[in-house]
């Protein structure tokens, strides 16, 4: 029994890139390892870390760094954009900030305003 899908009116380019393409299913890739920042092979940490939307990336860092930015990726994407996420950028330098809503105040819908003060 033929096992390829192409129909009978197939060309050889197409029933050439079948048969490339078959071979290629024969390559053993253990994607759970692709996908672990732990396990992924260093020469493809820039592909997961695009995959994953890092934000910071040089490919000059060591690889213990590289696989610690991929990891946290996951808990500054939940973070994003939120008061939290704000105070941790802006804090560290000294400063305080308080965040003033729109409904705090009748103000236009959907914006805010950042109160900074030194601590």
């Amino acid at each position: 029994m033929n096992n390829d899908l192409l129909p009978p009116s197939a060309s050889g380019f197409m029933r050439s890139t079948e048969q490339a393409s078959t071979r290629l299913d024969a390559i053993p890739v253990d994607l759970r390892k692709l996908w672990n920042s732990d396990e992924c092979p260093v020469a493809l940490l820039p592909y997961l870390a695009w995959a994953l939307s890092v934000d910071r990336w040089d490919k000059n860092w060591p690889e213990e760094t590289k696989r610690k930015t991929i990891k946290a990726s996951w808990e500054i994407h939940q973070k994003k954009g939120t008061i939290r996420a704000l105070r941790n950028v802006v804090e560290p330098f000294g400063y305080l900030i308080r965040v003033v809503e729109w409904w705090q105040e009748n103000g236009t819908p959907g914006t805010f305003r950042l109160e900074i003060g030194a601590s």
